[in-house]
């Protein structure tokens, strides 16, 4: 039981961290001049495609650097196909 009560009592701080974490995202995204934010979407788009290639070498460490490419483009091809719907 007590162990139970920690785990709870972890997972209650972890929320209420991730909460004030996405707060002070957002405020500093706010915060920024409209130049600042049209040039962070290319760096945010370069950062998702780092992390779902990293995602993809560690589901398929054998693929080399084109077929990681390929299946990234294949991906953000399906991402694209259900933000459509």
């Amino acid at each position: 039981m007590a162990g139970r009560i920690e785990w709870l009592a972890t997972m209650s701080s972890i929320g209420a961290l991730a909460e004030r974490l996405y707060a002070e995202e957002v405020a500093r995204a706010r915060a920024m001049n409209p130049v600042d934010k049209l040039l962070e979407g290319p760096r945010l788009f370069e950062r998702t495609c780092r992390l779902i290639r990293d995602g993809i070498r560690h589901q398929h460490p054998g693929l080399d650097d084109d077929s990681v490419r390929e299946l990234l483009k294949t991906r953000l091809t399906l991402l694209g196909n259900l933000e459509r719907r």
